[in-house]
C-alpha cells in the first residue's frame, strides 16, 4: 500500500510540473551585460493561457540551462534560472480581447558572473535550454504534442585582446497574441533593439525539435548541438511554413514579418536575429513563434490617403515627396473607414533605415457614416539621414475588427531636404588685429564672441598651430552654447615658452551642430610672448655709511636688473682696491654691512649668466 501511495505522490508531482508542457508557444533568451562580466541571462517562455489545444496548467519554477562551446560543443557551464515573473502579452486588437487565444509570458532571470577564464573562446558560446511539448492541433508539424522545443541563444567571449568585449543581446518586443485571417495580409514589426548599436539581420529559420517528448519532457542538463528540426507535414518546409501569397516573410533589414495565409490552423515557426559587429556577426537569438489562422468575417479595411498641399490628386505610390522647411517637414493625410465605430490605429514602419517620422493623431475613431478624419506625418527638421538618399516608410492604417483587422498601407519615398543654415561666426574682442603681447610671468586675458543666427547649437575649440595648446596651460572657458557663446582665453607663459619660441599662434574655431554638414569658423590669435621689462633704471649707491645711526648703514642694489629666462643673477664678489676679496654672496637680495673693514673705496662685480656689472662703493663712517 505504502508503494502504492509513493506511485501517485510521484506521478502527481510529475504531472504538476510537466502540465504547462501541453501548452507551450514559444520563447527565446535575451542577455544583457551588467557589468563587470556579471550578465542578466533572462529566458522568456511564450505559453497558451487560454488552453488552445491543450489544457492549462502549472508553470515551471525554474529552468536548468547550459552553456557550450560552439567550437567543440562541450560543455561549459549548467545552471538553474529562477522564475521571476509572469504577465500576460497584451492585444494590438483590443476587440478580440475575449477571443479563445492569450498569452502568458513566464519570465525567467538569473544574475550570472562568466568567468573570463571559462568565456575566452574566440568562436563564441551557445546557451541552451530544451522542453516538451507542443501543442497537439499544430497543422505544419507531424506529430506536435511529441515535439519539444530548444531554446537558444549564441553569444561571443566576454574577452577579446585581453581585454573585456561588452555585448548584449538583440532584445525583441513580444509577440501579441492576434489571430491572422485567411486571405487579409497579416503585418508585425519584430525590429528588435541592439543596446550595442550592432547591426541586426532578420531571417526566417526552422523550429527545434531537442531531445526531450512526452515521456521525458525535462532534461536535468541539456544536450549539445547538433539539434534536429521539427519533422515538417507534407508541402511545408522552411520556405513555406505558413503557406499563402505572399508566404511567411520577414524583411532582413527591419524585421518586418508579412503573410497572407491560405489556410485556416495552428502554425509554428522560427525568427532568428543575427548581429554583426564590424562585420563579423557575434552572436544570434532565436525566438520559436506559434500563431493560429482562422476564417474570419468580412470587414470592410480602412483607406488611407495623401495629398501634397496644393495638388489636385492624391500621392501616389513611387512619387518622391520633398521634405522641405516649407511646409514645416510635415505633410496631412486622411483616412476612413466605412465599418461606423472602428477605431483606426495608425503607424510608421521604416522600409530601408529612415529617421522614423511622427505621425498625429496615433488614432480615431469613426463616429459617423461617411466621416473621414485628417492628421499630418512630419519628419525632424534636423534629419540624421543622407540628404541625398531617397527614403521609404510605410504608413499603415489599422482598424480594429477582431481577427480580420483591416489595414491600408501607403509606401511614402521622400527626400529631406535640409534647413537652409547659416555659417556661424567668430571674433575676437579686446585685441587689435588679433594680436596680443604677453609677458613672462604675468596672466594674458582676452574674449572671443561666437554667434549663429539660426540660433543653433555651437562648440568652440581651440588649437595650437605647430603645438599643444593645453599642454602649455592655456585656456579657454565657455565652450558650447546655442546661438551664442563668450569665451575666455587666459595664459600665464613661464620661461620655457619664452625660450622655446616668442611667437605662438593660436586657431579659435566654431562649429554649428547642423543637419548634414556642420558649418564652421574660424580665427587666428598671434600672441607675442617678451620677458618683463626693468621699469627701474639701474643706479646702484656708491656709498654707504655703517655706523650704527640706522640710515644707510648697509650696501644694498635695490634697482638690481630683474632675472630674465636666460640671464639670472648669479653672484657679486667685493674687492679692495689692492685686489682682496673682503665679500661675496649669491644672493640677489644681499646686504653688506662692511664690518671689520676700513673706510675707503671697494670694488664690486655683479655677474649674471651673461652680463656682469662694475662699480665702486666708497665706506664713511
Amino acid at each position: 500500500m505504502k508503494h502504492v501511495r509513493l506511485f501517485l505522490l510521484l506521478c502527481i508531482a510529475f504531472l504538476s510540473q510537466t502540465t504547462f508542457a501541453n501548452h507551450l508557444v514559444g520563447g527565446e533568451f535575451q542577455i544583457t551585460y551588467q557589468s563587470n562580466f556579471t550578465y542578466q541571462i533572462q529566458l522568456n517562455v511564450y505559453g497558451d493561457a487560454a488552453g488552445l489545444n491543450g489544457p492549462q496548467g502549472n508553470e515551471d519554477q525554474f529552468v536548468d540551462v547550459a552553456t557550450f562551446s560552439k567550437q567543440t560543443n562541450q560543455m561549459v557551464e549548467a545552471f538553474r534560472i529562477p522564475i521571476s515573473s509572469t504577465f500576460f502579452v497584451p492585444y494590438v486588437n483590443l476587440q478580440c480581447k475575449n477571443a479563445s487565444i492569450q498569452t502568458k509570458v513566464l519570465q525567467y532571470r538569473l544574475q550570472k558572473y562568466l568567468a573570463p577564464a571559462l568565456y575566452s573562446n574566440p568562436n563564441g558560446y551557445y546557451i541552451v535550454w530544451d522542453r516538451c511539448c507542443r501543442n497537439s492541433g499544430i497543422a505544419n508539424i507531424q506529430q506536435p504534442n511529441f515535439a519539444g522545443f530548444v531554446f537558444y541563444a549564441e553569444f561571443p567571449a566576454v574577452t577579446k585582446n585581453a581585454a573585456a568585449f561588452i555585448n548584449s543581446s538583440p532584445v525583441l518586443p513580444p509577440m501579441p497574441p492576434d489571430i491572422l485571417c485567411v486571405q487579409e495580409l497579416y503585418q508585425y514589426s519584430l525590429q528588435a533593439t541592439d543596446a550595442d548599436g550592432d547591426q541586426l539581420v532578420y531571417e526566417l529559420s526552422e523550429p527545434m525539435y531537442g531531445s526531450t517528448d512526452q515521456q521525458f519532457p525535462i532534461q536535468s542538463v541539456p544536450n549539445p548541438a547538433p539539434y534536429r528540426p521539427v519533422i515538417w507535414q507534407p508541402g511545408y518546409g522552411l520556405a513555406n511554413m505558413i503557406p499563402g501569397s505572399p508566404a511567411l516573410n520577414i524583411n532582413a533589414t527591419t524585421g518586418l514579418l508579412s503573410v497572407r495565409p491560405q489556410n485556416a490552423g495552428l502554425y509554428v515557426f522560427a525568427v532568428t536575429i543575427s548581429e554583426f559587429r564590424n562585420n563579423v556577426k557575434i552572436g544570434e537569438v532565436r525566438r520559436d513563434i506559434q500563431v493560429k489562422v482562422t476564417a474570419c468575417q468580412s470587414n470592410q479595411k480602412p483607406k488611407l490617403s495623401l495629398r501634397l498641399p496644393g495638388a489636385t490628386q492624391d500621392y501616389q505610390e513611387g512619387d518622391t515627396l520633398f521634405v522641405t522647411d516649407a511646409t514645416d517637414y510635415c505633410y496631412p493625410f486622411s483616412f476612413s473607414d466605412s465599418n461606423l465605430g472602428q477605431t483606426i490605429t495608425l503607424e510608421v514602419v521604416p522600409v530601408n533605415f529612415a529617421q522614423k517620422p511622427v505621425i498625429t493623431p496615433a488614432s480615431g475613431t469613426i463616429a459617423q457614416a461617411g466621416q473621414t478624419l485628417t492628421g499630418q506625418i512630419c519628419w525632424a527638421d534636423c534629419n540624421v539621414n543622407s540628404p541625398n538618399t531617397l527614403y521609404k516608410v510605410n504608413l499603415i492604417a489599422r482598424d480594429n475588427a477582431c481577427g480580420n483587422a483591416g489595414t491600408d498601407t501607403l509606401e511614402l519615398t521622400y527626400l529631406v531636404v535640409p534647413k537652409p543654415n547659416a555659417k556661424p561666426v567668430i571674433v575676437t574682442q579686446n585685441l587689435v588685429n588679433n594680436e596680443a603681447s604677453a609677458q613672462v610671468g604675468q596672466t594674458l586675458n582676452f574674449n572671443l564672441l561666437s554667434t549663429d543666427s539660426d540660433q543653433d547649437d555651437l562648440v568652440v575649440s581651440m588649437e595650437g598651430v605647430g603645438f599643444n595648446a593645453a599642454a602649455l596651460s592655456m585656456n579657454l572657458t565657455s565652450l558650447t552654447g546655442k546661438g551664442e557663446v563668450r569665451s575666455g582665453f587666459s595664459w600665464t607663459p613661464a620661461c620655457e615658452q619664452f625660450l622655446e619660441r616668442t611667437e605662438y599662434d593660436l586657431r579659435f574655431k566654431v562649429k554649428d551642430n547642423s543637419c548634414f554638414t556642420d558649418h564652421i569658423d574660424t580665427v587666428l590669435v598671434k600672441v607675442w610672448l617678451a620677458e618683463n621689462p626693468d621699469l627701474v633704471e639701474f643706479l646702484p649707491p656708491n656709498i654707504f655709511t655703517p655706523n650704527g645711526d640706522g640710515f644707510n648703514d648697509k650696501f644694498v642694489m635695490p634697482t638690481l636688473p630683474k632675472d630674465k629666462c636666460n640671464d639670472v643673477f648669479m653672484e657679486i664678489r667685493i674687492f679692495s682696491r689692492w685686489g682682496h676679496q673682503v665679500y661675496d654672496s649669491k644672493d640677489r637680495n644681499f646686504a653688506w654691512n662692511g664690518k671689520n673693514i676700513s673706510d675707503g673705496v671697494y670694488y664690486y662685480r655683479v655677474k649674471f649668466e651673461k652680463k656682469t656689472y662694475k662699480g665702486y662703493v666708497t665706506i664713511v663712517r
